[in-house]
């Protein structure tokens, strides 16, 4: 199946699932969008454990696995101060 683009505008605060492979997902919420640049970037925080990148490409789409939001790259990924402690064991 192709993906199709779904023609759905993504908002800050928003939470939306990433999915990949066979039924693997992530939740993100969007924190920031910066749209002022050549190439907009969308600045996300990964629920599950804190990890924050910038987005560029991004949109919602239709898969076979259903609404997915994907993007082209990232850049700038780091581990933000809320990450949660359980996951946060470990990682110095």
């Amino acid at each position: 199946m192709k993906y199709t683009r779904l023609d759905v505008g993504l908002r800050i605060g928003g939470v939306y699932t990433n999915r990949w492979g066979d039924g693997q997902s992530s939740d993100y919420v969007v924190t920031d969008i910066e749209d002022d640049q050549l190439l907009p970037s969308i600045h996300l925080r990964r629920l599950s454990d804190g990890w924050e990148m910038d987005v560029v490409g991004t949109g919602l789409y239709q898969t076979p696995q259903g609404v997915s939001l994907q993007w082209a790259y990232s850049k700038h990924g780091y581990f933000g101060k809320d990450r949660p402690q359980k996951e946060a064991q470990g990682w110095k």
